[in-house]
């Protein structure tokens, strides 16, 4: 039975959820635990509740032409907030549904297991399972304590999840059938592992939780039957999947990966506009009106004009403009398959030109590196300050038991929904500013064809394939020792911006702009930035700190500070740390950021190839200008 046809189960108001938290880390299918010891599991886009009135419904429409062709949609949507209701209140009381997830629960006083359903408020014991020993029967039902949910699940490497198949598990010692009448109990023994944890049922039959996390440990129990929850598709139909189940805990963090594509706003039509057409035309509801019909493939200049007439704005000039925004949405590339590497060209060719408008939500400024002193003016080619930019960061899915680096986008974009009419994806936006830079091409070439970096840089990547060989995973692309570098510097940079100027870590963001797959548009480039979406990421703080007499020194704190790590020699000499040994010299003491500001998930790392190591100074690419300041 899916929620489609059970429109009348409960809805859960999402209070204490922030909007953007529901795009990362939570988001469609993921489980949150609430203060009053409930789980539950944020449901389908199809339940998402918004206004029924396009006026309404505007506020939380965005447009972001270049990641909407990308993923296929036709607009994003900000996650509705609740609201309760009041004087001046807009759209009060709307939910995101959720449901209860997983459906088996325990009594903490008798130990009686129940499984309940995927609707409904929160249950208290019912008191009917075993009648001899610790018994909830004989306590008057409004005293009996509320059900808790049990904190074993399996899941599989689709996003299909399940509860622990706790009645089939019982009976696997004896090999007895499992019965209508069977309950069961949970209790613990002498033992503070698994074998500890017991699981009892009234037919007799009896296990223990031992070895229940082993790979393939359900194999001959149950395999994946494709259930997907958070959809109300709970039927189990091994034909429709038939995968391996894996034993997770339901607090793990390998039970919900969310799939986040983000995008940096480049409104290059709005160049040499004023502010009020920018107003209008970036209003979703308005250019979704202008562009929903259009005559021989072109905006209706008619509509366009009255529009302006409408708004108090020069209909030539508003036309003028609305069709250089369109055109430019019109000449993206259709081809949904698009790189990720492909997609930040533009952004790139963008930051290193200088592009953008004071008035619109990209505004740069291209800095002299010659007033800059070293390492700026020997190792950067470009640096360009962002005054101002804008981030949307799409939902597009989610993984469990493993991240997936490689994946059909289609198949993650489906799991959020049952309706193929649903032609919208939630998303976040966030505005900041930034400090970009690019790496002189020359000095990266000269520094990359050294024998030794390379030797050190496959290592580096034999690690990482050997992970995702390891967990079943295609290797698809390439490491070149440029990636590697250009990531760990911006962690380095990160870490001293947040020592030096009172940034929290997480409040600061990495975009890695790295040719590894096409070499005929080479980049070079790290954009460090702020999106922390309060006063911290606009007040021009980290603009600042891009200045001359200041982003040198930053530069160089962070490069002497890499030297020397509070875990070294350990850090320095490993040969593989962190998951899946994919980095070799990163550490929390020396370059790890928060899982908020780093795109790669703290992999590919190596300090040694950005300042190089006492027994080979030359690996790094910035050793010879240490070697100067020593």
């Amino acid at each position: 039975m899916t929620i489609e046809k059970k429109r009348t189960g409960s809805y859960f108001p999402n209070k204490g959820i922030r909007q953007s938290q529901l795009i990362s880390p939570w988001g469609v299918g993921a489980m949150i635990d609430f203060p009053s010891r409930e789980s539950l599991m944020i449901c389908g886009l199809d339940l998402w509740r918004y206004p029924s009135k396009d006026q309404d419904a505007a506020e939380f429409m965005i447009t972001e032409e270049r990641l909407q062709k990308r993923l296929g949609t036709s607009h994003f949507r900000l996650p509705p907030d609740f609201r309760e209701p009041g004087d001046g209140i807009t759209n009060p009381q709307l939910m995101v549904p959720s449901i209860r997830f997983p459906e088996w629960h325990i009594c903490e006083w008798c130990d009686g297991m129940e499984k309940l359903t995927l609707f409904g408020t929160q249950q208290r014991c019912s008191g009917e399972k075993f009648l001899k020993g610790k018994s909830c029967n004989a306590t008057a039902s409004h005293k009996r304590r509320f059900l808790v949910p049990l904190r074993f699940i399996a899941a599989c490497e689709k996003g299909h999840i399940t509860d622990f198949p706790w009645l089939q598990w019982a009976h696997n010692r004896d090999k007895k059938p499992v019965k209508s009448s069977c309950t069961l109990k949970m209790w613990t023994g002498s033992s503070a592992s698994l074998a500890g944890l017991n699981i009892s049922c009234s037919c007799g039959s009896h296990n223990n939780m031992a070895g229940s996390f082993n790979e393939d440990s359900l194999k001959a129990i149950i395999n994946c039957g494709g259930q997907r929850p958070w959809l109300g598709d709970v039927e189990h139909m091994e034909s429709r999947c038939g995968l391996p189940l894996k034993v997770l805990q339901k607090g793990g963090s390998n039970v919900f990966f969310p799939l986040t594509v983000s995008s940096i706003y480049l409104p290059l039509w709005a160049e040499g506009v004023s502010r009020d057409i920018i107003a209008v035309l970036e209003d979703a509801a308005i250019w979704g009106a202008l562009t929903s019909s259009t005559v021989d493939g072109q905006l209706d200049e008619t509509k366009c004009k009255f529009t302006a007439n409408m708004k108090g704005l020069d209909p030539e000039q508003f036309t003028e403009f609305a069709k250089r925004k369109f055109e430019g949405f019109s000449l993206i590339d259709d081809d949904k398959a698009t790189s990720e590497e492909e997609f930040r060209q533009d952004e790139y060719t963008a930051l290193i030109e200088g592009r953008g408008n004071l008035d619109s939500d990209l505004s740069t400024r291209i800095m002299d590196t010659s007033a800059y002193n070293s390492p700026i003016n020997d190792y950067v080619s470009n640096l360009t300050s962002v005054d101002q930019l804008r981030e949307t960061k799409v939902f597009a899915g989610f993984s469990r038991v493993i991240p997936e680096s490689e994946y059909n986008l289609d198949d993650k974009i489906n799991l959020l929904k049952l309706s193929p009419s649903i032609d919208w994806l939630p998303a976040s936006i966030v505005h900041g500013e930034g400090i970009f830079f690019k790496l002189d091409e020359s000095k990266i070439d000269s520094w990359s064809s050294q024998a030794d970096v390379i030797e050190r840089t496959n290592k580096l990547a034999g690690n990482y394939y050997r992970s995702l060989l390891k967990q079943g995973k295609k290797v698809n692309g390439n490491i070149p020792p440029k990636l590697v570098l250009l990531h760990t510097l911006a962690h380095l940079l990160i870490n001293q911006l947040s020592f030096d100027c009172g940034y929290g870590s997480s409040s600061l963001r990495e975009r890695i702009y790295c040719d590894t797959t096409d070499e005929a548009f080479p980049m070079s480039g790290i954009l460090i930035y702020t999106a922390s979406g309060d006063s911290e990421g606009t007040m021009g703080g980290l603009v600042r700190q891009g200045l001359a007499g200041q982003f040198e020194k930053i530069f160089a704190r962070a490069l002497n500070n890499a030297l020397w790590c509070s875990s070294d020699p350990i850090c320095l000499e490993t040969e593989g740390q962190g998951p899946g040994s994919c980095n070799l010299a990163a550490c929390h003491g020396c370059a790890l950021l928060p899982e908020t500001s780093c795109e790669s998930g703290n992999k590919l790392l190596d300090r040694v190839l950005v300042v190089g190591s006492p027994n080979e100074p030359g690996l790094g690419f910035f050793s010879n200008f240490l070697a100067s300041t020593l």
